[in-house]
């Protein structure tokens, strides 16, 4: 009987026995995390494909394979962090500063992610069109403090969207300094200094609009 050859390949696994299963849905969340990091080292237009793959240890064509292009990549994370914005401002309202409240606590779970789209998204073309959706989104929750009576006019309907724009950048800077804590206030200093401006703001705001008074 002759010797084996020593060269021959061992087999892997049991024959017969089918491959361990790739879970995809882990990988790709997997990749997701790396590109959150990679692009707020980086920056937005910086980062490439290649940076996401070398800070996973993973070849690029499998990053490709899970999301083809580096567009699909950054719809991937900012869709998800445009649906849990719509998740944290879907519970009943719970007072003055309640809706900054909550944000701040839904986004200190992924910091970067936020701070990304809140702060970095607008300056880069690929993650522009998400930055705008981000405000669109955030106006419609914030609608229904100054909103226009039933069968009121456009023109009416018009200004109560602008005031509700123009608050914005306002709540939004609000919202940043919350996630990084910078502001120098505590979190129930901040959300009753928050709560306290909202109510005024919405006050004036339906007076100069000829709404009835807030609740």
């Amino acid at each position: 009987m002759s010797a084996a050859n020593p060269t021959r390949p061992k087999p892997r696994g049991r024959p017969g026995q089918p491959k361990p299963r790739v879970d995809r849905d882990a990988r790709g969340q997997a990749v997701l995390d790396a590109a959150v990091e990679v692009f707020a080292e980086k920056g937005l237009q910086a980062a490439t494909m290649q940076d996401v793959a070398d800070r996973l240890g993973m070849a690029k064509i499998l990053v490709y394979r899970l999301y083809p292009s580096r567009q699909a990549l950054i719809d991937a994370l900012f869709g998800g962090a445009l649906a849990r914005i719509e998740a944290a401002g879907a519970p009943p309202w719970g007072g003055y500063g309640s809706s900054l409240a909550g944000m701040i606590d839904m986004a200190r779970a992924r910091p970067a992610l936020f701070l990304l789209l809140l702060r970095d998204a607008r300056a880069a073309p690929e993650a522009a069109p998400w930055a705008a959706a981000c405000d669109a989104l955030l106006t419609r929750l914030g609608e229904p403090f100054i909103a226009a009576p039933p069968g009121a006019p456009e023109a009416l309907q018009a200004a109560c969207r602008h005031a509700v724009r123009s608050f914005l950048p306002f709540f939004v800077q609000a919202w940043i300094a919350g996630i990084e804590r910078q502001d120098g206030m505590t979190d129930a200093a901040r959300i009753h200094w928050f709560g306290e401006i909202v109510r005024a703001w919405r006050t004036a705001t339906r007076e100069a609009l000829g709404l009835s008074p807030a609740a």
